[in-house]
């Protein structure tokens, strides 16, 4: 019960506090909206295909709608913009004659530019373009275009033999594992998530506890009928509850705002989140004891988490850092929170977590916890050896 006071306790007197509430609630979405949006992406993860159209017919058309589908932008350009296909990633282009040479029966090629795209988005195109070309084959085959004359009864009659619901359907699915590194939201709100978690947890969290030992209110707790592990106890437990309630929010409100994916397995987000939590509260309470003023808690909080995050890949996808930086990034707390994240949210992980991302969140949590105990008992004997 006394651990449940004074966590109660701390929860009141930050609920006070409207700025709190802002910097935590208000500007990691602020945060992750910028960053996504200059990363670009965010919702549903599409594969954009620019298609140069040299022919313009309107059977060219009627094969450009056989490309579209969920999870591919379509991108239709004239011939003037066929130049800039060396400035693109890939692209697909309909050659002039096009039209003529279908219609004729005679064989034609179409042309899949490649530039510096990512294999696997090269290779989705070629894929979605191989499932355009037997639709639409099967639908010329259907309607006998081929041997008649272009017109408006030859178009209706294409029309509807493409309409015609597929016998054999092709399923796309995608390996998750072998996704390239996510973009966009699904990169920053998480990102944002662990940075202001650890930094707004640690702020507010650490110069509360400065400012109860400096006005002398854990000196009076201290002195009354509670030991110390029930004083830092309730505090932690405070500080867990409010971060993980902060995170909670930010990944609903993202999913809502800004359309974000929760994953296959959203509810194994929880024990991320909690273990994240845990040590972002032990670590507010070894900055509360090694901080002597509100002031130094704040810079540490503000320096330290930004470090921590550019370490870790908040900002940006850890896969395109150097190996190097890779294998030292494995070293903090901001890495394995992101990657256990990311591994639900984006590469549709599950239970795993809970055999690695979780437990080495957890042992930085203990480590952040030792640590402040040693602190505490050190700090306590230099006042004992001082006289105070």
């Amino acid at each position: 019960m006394n651990i449940l006071r004074i966590m109660l306790g701390d929860l009141r007197r930050l609920a006070m506090d409207k700025g709190a509430l802002i910097w935590l609630l208000a500007m990691p979405m602020l945060f992750a909206f910028i960053f996504g949006s200059t990363m670009r992406g965010g919702g549903q993860d599409n594969t954009w295909i620019p298609v140069v159209n040299l022919d313009q017919h309107e059977l060219d058309d009627l094969f450009i709608e056989q490309l579209k589908d969920d999870g591919y932008e379509i991108d239709i350009h004239g011939p003037a913009d066929e130049a800039a296909l060396k400035n693109w990633p890939y692209g697909i282009v309909i050659p002039a004659g096009f039209a003529d040479s279908v219609l004729h029966g005679r064989k034609i090629k179409l042309t899949v530019v490649k530039g510096d795209g990512s294999p696997e988005r090269i290779m989705d195109v070629q894929s979605r373009l191989m499932q355009a070309i037997v639709r639409f084959t099967k639908g010329l085959a259907t309607a006998d275009s081929a041997n008649k004359e272009w017109n408006a009864a030859s178009r209706d009659a294409l029309k509807a033999a493409l309409a015609k619901p597929q016998l054999l359907t092709v399923k796309r699915m995608t390996t998750r594992s072998l996704r390239p590194p996510p973009s966009g939201i699904s990169q920053s709100l998480p990102g944002m998530l662990v940075m202001f978690t650890v930094q707004m947890i640690l702020t507010f969290g650490g110069a509360a506890l400065v400012k109860d030992r400096n006005g002398g209110q854990l000196a009076r707790l201290f002195a009354g009928p509670l030991n110390t592990f029930e004083i830092y106890a309730g505090k932690i437990l405070a500080r867990v509850l409010l971060a993980i309630a902060q995170a909670v929010v930010l990944l609903v409100g993202g999913s809502f705002l800004f359309k974000m994916p929760l994953g296959d397995h959203p509810l194994l987000l929880l024990p991320v989140v909690i273990s994240l939590s845990m040590f972002a509260g032990c670590l507010s309470i070894l900055g509360g004891v090694i901080c002597r003023t509100e002031k130094q808690v704040s810079l540490t909080a503000v320096f330290g988490s930004m470090f921590l995050a550019a370490l870790g890949g908040c900002w940006w996808p850890i896969e395109v850092v150097p190996d190097l930086f890779q294998n030292i990034a494995k070293m903090t707390p901001t890495y394995w929170g992101m990657h256990g994240l990311q591994s639900i949210l984006y590469f549709g992980r599950s239970y795993e977590v809970l055999t690695l991302e979780c437990p080495i969140l957890l042992g930085f949590a203990a480590l952040a916890g030792l640590l402040a105990v040693l602190a505490t008992r050190r700090m306590g004997k230099g006042a004992n050896a001082t006289g105070k």
